[in-house]
């Protein structure tokens, strides 16, 4: 079970990860932690993300016949793994909210343009990998439909989520008055943590269908991922209809 919606501001536990573990933060390795990451280990860092994005334009290709183009948008980029790859296929820009992460992106001095404000687009090609995981899925579903209404006609995305987790990552369950007691102290638990914490959250796969389609997204193709037993999706489509404000 996720932790409460408003249990925590992930926002300031992104800043504070930005500040202090910039790579180890975007990849949960030992490897790429700031007491013992390398020069030798950022450019494995940035290489996986080229070989992540390879797969991304190869499955978009295989879907609707032809290679995302430009303008591009990496949600969540973090500290541009994905999108200096993004950048060697389409004009790319990476948004992100922590400040720490975005410099780091910008004194690599590579291809892609970085923000910490949603542009207005349209987008030929909208990419996020491992970030809606750690939103909300309330404000998550939010930005994923603002997201969608600034991607353009036949603009393409490629965007992953987590929907459900392993027995061993859920929090025991109660009935009746134990069970809110439960909660209030987990609750109460989760506010005292210091900031800098990792949260993931599962999201309706329902409800993100069908914000998918209202969006005039058509064309999908879901490819499960697997995160320490933290299961989820890529979402693999195209928007070939216009945009409907409520079902047909």
């Amino acid at each position: 079970m996720s932790p409460p919606l408003d249990a925590r501001d992930t926002d300031a536990d992104w800043r504070e990860l930005g500040a202090s573990q910039p790579y180890w933060g975007v990849l949960s390795h030992p490897d790429f932690r700031t007491e013992t990451i390398t020069p030798e280990g950022i450019e494995t860092f940035y290489a996986s993300g080229r070989d992540y994005i390879a797969q991304m334009v190869a499955t978009l290709t295989g879907l609707t016949g032809e290679a995302p183009r430009g303008p591009a948008l990496d949600f969540g980029c973090g500290v541009g793994r994905l999108a200096e790859a993004m950048a060697e296929h389409a004009a790319t820009t990476g948004l992100d909210i922590s400040p720490g992460m975005l410099a780091l992106a910008r004194e690599r001095g590579g291809k892609a343009t970085y923000t910490d404000t949603l542009p207005a687009g349209p987008f030929g090609w909208i990419n996020s990998f491992i970030v809606f995981q750690h939103i909300p899925p309330e404000r998550g579903m939010e930005i994923l439909r603002d997201l969608l209404a600034r991607l353009a006609p036949g603009g393409m995305i490629s965007i992953q989520l987590t929907a459900w987790r392993d027995a061993r990552h859920e929090r025991p369950t109660a009935t009746g008055l134990r069970r809110l007691v439960a909660d209030r102290r987990y609750q109460q638990w989760v506010r005292t943590l210091p900031v800098g914490q990792i949260w993931m959250y599962d999201y309706d796969l329902s409800k993100v269908l069908r914000v998918l389609n209202l969006a005039g997204m058509e064309e999908m193709k879901l490819v499960s991922t697997d995160h320490d037993g933290h299961h989820g999706v890529i979402i693999f489509g195209r928007k070939t209809a216009p945009a409907q404000t409520s079902p047909a």
